[in-house]
């Protein structure tokens, strides 16, 4: 076992401190007599002390990433044991330590004395100027100033380099198995997508399924007519100058188309109820595809986590506008989503204006927005500039020259004479949303004109009839040529097939074309009238000089 007196020799060889150093510090604070057993049993506890503050101490030097222990970090490691700091010692300069006079190991710290009454004489320094906020441009139209406040081009580019490498590098050994050579702006790009989570890019693409599903589905070519007497039963049905049967659905009406390809009779109650069916299931769906687009779109109007499908929403409505300019529901789904994103107040869409506002203006003002003259395009020009106007409204103050600009698209569209009558429509309906100041400045200066112009078109008179002895014919013609274009293919029938259509005049497909013309024109009047007239009941008072 070992001795007392071995514990005791290496309890004395280990400690740094020893009885002697006791004494010192006991007569530094005022203690002039401290016994040698006191001293001895003091040392041990004060070397324990003081390793446990300065091993503290190094874990905040550690910390601020340093390599030199300050006497902060020694104040640090006090104010975590509860102890008051040290006053005195947090200057910048390090403490000079002299050794005594006559002793090999007793220092102290050498500490200048200082007159307070030069310390006074001292003038005061000045005060600190204060601070001081200067405004500049960022950037003016998407271009950056040269000012001395922002950074010079190459600035911009030492400081976008790093990250363009670090990108490039992480696309080479992802995607190109380290074969190709990419820059850092396709790096980026090709790095895009991971922006969303998983659960957000289903969300997304979900939400992108359900405006695709408002295009309606191709229809199906009819089945070819038979050889036999299919054509004298179908000639029961729909003889010469008989209406078609009337249907609210594509699906109706292919079934029907079907029925007739197939020489079969509808006069019979089992085939009737059967076809009502029919439309009756593609109604439901229709309403259940109506109730999903709803929830999506309030979805994206209220949620406030959007800003981050900002770009991907963008992108969508950009590109199935180009895609889809003769899809009438299609382009509805898509305005509606535009009007959604424009109603959420988290989201920021000016970064991205130069995508949707091309789509819109073409919703406002294009040439053909639907496959069949009947269809409803009237609605979808009112709702897009609507939801022009409200992207003026929302980001002029930013870019004030957006307004300027939009207005003199319409007004332009209604100078050019050569420009189709849904155009001038559009225009119409986008230069009535700027409100009565736009009206007065820009479209009632040129309405006397204008309105008579149209009123030309209206009043034109309209070529030879067709003979008396097919009325029926010639009406049908006139309402077909309402559903197609006058290129395309008239849809084909099982009467048609099986009787012959009596002859038309050369001057039918004119006067088909015309009337098309003046019903357009009238809309044309209808809506000039109306925000002329609108104007000049509400606002006309305030302009009247």
């Amino acid at each position: 076992p070992r001795r007392a007196s071995d514990e005791c020799t290496l309890r004395t060889h280990m400690s740094l401190l020893d009885a002697s150093c006791i004494r010192v510090i006991a007569e530094s604070v005022g203690i002039a007599q401290v016994s040698d057993e006191v001293a001895e049993a003091l040392a041990p506890d004060v070397e324990y002390r003081l390793r446990d503050i300065v091993q503290e101490a190094l874990k905040f030097m550690r910390h601020g990433r340093r390599e030199t222990l300050t006497c902060d970090d020694i104040n640090f490691a006090l104010r975590a044991r509860s102890c008051d700091p040290l006053y005195g010692y947090s200057g910048t300069d390090p403490p000079r330590f002299c050794r005594a006079k006559g002793t090999q190991d007793v220092y102290y710290l050498d500490d200048a004395e200082l007159n307070l009454a030069d310390l006074m004489a001292v003038p005061l320094p000045s005060m600190p100027r204060p601070p001081r906020f200067t405004a500049h441009w960022l950037a003016v139209s998407g271009v950056q100033p040269d000012v001395a406040e922002n950074p010079t081009s190459a600035e911009a580019l030492a400081a976008a380099q790093p990250a363009r490498a670090a990108a490039s590098k992480r696309k080479r050994g992802g995607g190109n198995g380290g074969g190709d050579e990419l820059n850092g702006d396709e790096a980026l790009l090709g790095q895009a997508k991971q922006v969303l989570w998983a659960e957000q890019q289903v969300w997304l693409e979900k939400l992108f399924e359900i405006i695709r599903a408002s295009k309606p589905a191709a229809p199906q070519p009819a089945a070819p007519q038979p050889a036999g007497g299919g054509g004298g039963a179908a000639m029961e049905v729909v003889g010469e100058g008989a209406a078609a049967p009337a249907t609210s659905h594509p699906g109706g009406e292919a079934a029907v188309a079907a029925s007739r390809a197939a020489g079969i009779s509808l006069d019979s109650s089992a085939e009737r109820a059967e076809a009502e069916a029919a439309q009756r299931r593609d109604a439901e769906a229709e309403g259940g595809h109506e109730a999903a687009l709803g929830s999506a779109l309030r979805s994206v109007a209220r949620e406030p986590s959007m800003h981050a499908y900002a770009p991907y929403l963008c992108q969508f409505v950009e590109s199935e506008v180009q895609r889809n300019l003769q899809c009438l529901p299609m382009l509805f789904a898509l305005m509606r989503l535009v009007r959604a994103m424009l109603s959420n107040l988290s989201l920021n869409l000016e970064a991205y204006l130069q995508q949707i506002l091309p789509a819109v203006t073409t919703c406002v003002v294009g040439r053909k927005l639907c496959a069949a003259r009947g269809d409803d395009h009237w609605s979808l020009r009112a709702i897009a500039a609507g939801v022009m106007h409200t992207i003026a409204a929302q980001y002029g103050d930013r870019f004030t020259d957006l307004q300027p600009r939009l207005t003199k698209t319409y007004r332009d569209a209604l100078e050019d004479r050569k420009r189709a009558l849904t155009t001038h429509f559009g225009a119409l309906l986008g230069l009535r949303e700027f409100g009565p100041h736009a009206v007065h400045k820009l479209l009632l200066p040129m309405m006397p004109a204008y309105l008579q112009l149209v009123h030309g078109v209206m009043s034109a008179p309209l070529p030879d009839a067709a003979p008396a002895a097919a009325p029926a014919a010639a009406a049908s013609d006139i309402v077909r040529e309402m559903a197609q274009e006058p290129g395309d293919a008239a849809p084909a029938s099982a009467a048609s097939e099986s009787t012959p259509a009596p002859s038309a005049s050369p001057a039918a497909p004119p006067k088909r074309a015309r009337l098309v013309r003046q019903m357009e024109a009238l809309r044309v009047y209808d809506a000039a009238l109306a925000t002329c007239g609108a104007y000049l009941f509400r606002h006309g008072h305030y302009f009247a000089a």
